[in-house]
């Protein structure tokens, strides 16, 4: 059965280790291959870029996305990229869906960086600009 896919951009800012605060986003496709399976898993994968001033200079990334809004009250980020310095790590985000604030729930990323060993090096809070909600609309394809 087909699947689908879209585009989402996000952008925020970073703090590493009680630093100042820098820019970050990420611009990824996720898709699923089977509206079935992603019925039953809620995943999707992830590809795209991620840019993190003075630490990853728009830097590929790939993971999975967790797409459970209505049932888990949740959309889950997890993905990989190897950083300007060489080494992989490993970026993790959720939005916590509430039927209270759904706007602000669903617009906002909190997330963690963290390096090979899964040691926190960096928090980041993203948010998805509402002002792309058109594109971001019109990404979405199936196939």
């Amino acid at each position: 059965m087909f699947g689908f896919h879209f585009t989402e951009t996000m952008q925020g800012t970073y703090t590493r280790n009680g630093g100042p605060e820098r820019d970050i986003s990420f611009t990824v496709t996720a898709r699923a291959r089977s509206w079935l399976k992603h019925l039953r898993d809620h995943k999707a994968a992830l590809d795209g870029t991620i840019r993190m001033d003075g630490f990853a200079s728009n830097v590929p990334l790939s993971g999975e996305l967790l797409i459970n809004p209505v049932f888990g009250h949740i959309i889950k980020y997890e993905f990989q990229f190897t950083a300007d310095d060489g080494k992989a790590y490993h970026f993790r985000g959720q939005k916590d869906v509430s039927v209270t604030d759904l706007v602000g729930t669903m617009t906002t990323l909190p997330a963690t960086i963290s390096d090979a060993s899964d040691r926190p090096i960096a928090n980041a809070l993203l948010k998805f600009d509402k002002r792309d909600l058109p594109s971001f609309l019109g990404s979405f394809r199936p196939g």
